[in-house]
């Protein structure tokens, strides 16, 4: 049966997650030996929320229930448990959509089309190398957690969720991480079951191109187009509630290095110059604003890893001259190109 289109589905826009996220998030510190009513008291959530499959829990409190779980469980990759136990179905339609596609290939397609609705201001980017399908994601500067932890329940739920469409025991990939090994990078391959590299370029899964064609034991292609057409108007509600600023963004992040201009941005929105700086304004921020945004993003990306130099980042993100993305890159985060690459390089790139 499709699932409703009642307004409160809609909610990633606002930074709120479905109550399922939480009831997950419970168990899991149940099963770690912890106090699930500690954890409720710490949050301040009402347990009667958690039998209204309607309920939402708002961002702040999410990551402050997160917080207090890995202090209760002690478990420092509890993002990871969390991710692969999160289930298609408590992601609502866009979890029912994903579990009526015909193969992996189509899987991936929707997840694309749709990840906004669960993922908000993150990004994905889906590339074919050789044999090979990467899954590259960025995580939005508003976390849900933090810009590791995201990125763990991100490709844990992936993992999990192939596994489960396919009812695989063992999936034949690999993750490359940006960030450098944590105290506890032992737990990746242990949960995931995959290899894991860390001090990468970027965050990716690389799966096996010929993964694609496997078909999902629930393939439904008449239910499939009804979740799609609730998908869709899914965000077709965020795109028209205000939300030009996170389109803007997604505009940027794709354009990578080769950033437009203000007036080629304007005319991809069909605006004039003027009506975007205004419809912008009217969201407090600015083009510029979020141009800068998302160069500090990328060049954080960049300058974690080891193998690309100051230099290197500065010609990836469309500066000609070092000395003004060094200039840049002071405004944006209050210290040096250099010194922020010296202090995120806590270990060599390591592969387990």
């Amino acid at each position: 049966m499709p699932i409703s289109l009642a307004r409160r589905d809609f909610a990633m826009h606002s930074r709120d997650y479905p109550i399922t996220y939480a009831a997950i998030l419970l168990d899991e510190v149940r099963q770690l030996g912890a106090s699930r009513h500690e954890l409720l008291q710490r949050t301040g959530l009402d347990p009667t929320t958690l039998n209204n499959p309607e309920s939402r829990i708002s961002d702040q409190q999410f990551k402050t229930m997160f917080i207090a779980a890995t202090e209760l469980t002690g478990e420092p990759a509890i993002a990871l448990r969390f991710g692969q136990h999160l289930t298609l179905t408590s992601h609502g339609v866009f979890g029912y959509a994903v579990m009526s596609c015909r193969n992996i290939r189509q899987v991936i397609e929707i997840l694309t089309k749709y990840y906004r609705l669960l993922l908000n201001e993150a990004s994905l980017n889906v590339s074919i190398e050789g044999d090979d399908v990467a899954i590259e994601y960025r995580p939005a500067r508003h976390q849900m957690i933090d810009r590791i932890r995201d990125s763990e329940v991100f490709f844990s739920g992936v993992v999990s969720s192939i596994k489960h469409l396919l009812h695989l025991h063992h999936l034949d990939a690999r993750l490359e991480l940006s960030h450098q090994p944590p105290e506890y990078s032992d737990s990746y391959s242990q949960i995931l079951g995959i290899p894991v590299s860390f001090g990468a370029s970027s965050n990716r899964i690389v799966l096996p191109l010929e993964l694609m064609e496997e078909k999902p034991e629930y393939a439904n292609p008449v239910m499939l187009k009804l979740y799609q057409q609730q998908c869709d108007e899914l965000l077709s509600r965020m795109d028209n509630s205000g939300g030009l600023h996170s389109r803007v963004r997604e505009y940027l992040v794709g354009a990578k290095q080769q950033f437009p201009s203000l007036e080629q941005s304007a005319n991809h929105f069909h605006m004039s110059p003027r009506t975007f700086r205004r419809r912008l304004r009217e969201e407090q921020v600015s083009f510029q604003k979020i141009l800068d945004e998302v160069r500090q993003e990328l060049a954080e990306t960049y300058l974690r890893n080891p193998a690309i130099s100051v230099n290197n980042t500065a010609d990836l993100l469309g500066f000609h001259d070092v000395s003004n993305f060094r200039r840049a890159f002071i405004r944006w985060s209050g210290q040096s190109p250099s010194a922020y690459k010296k202090a995120s390089s806590g270990g060599a790139h390591a592969r387990m």
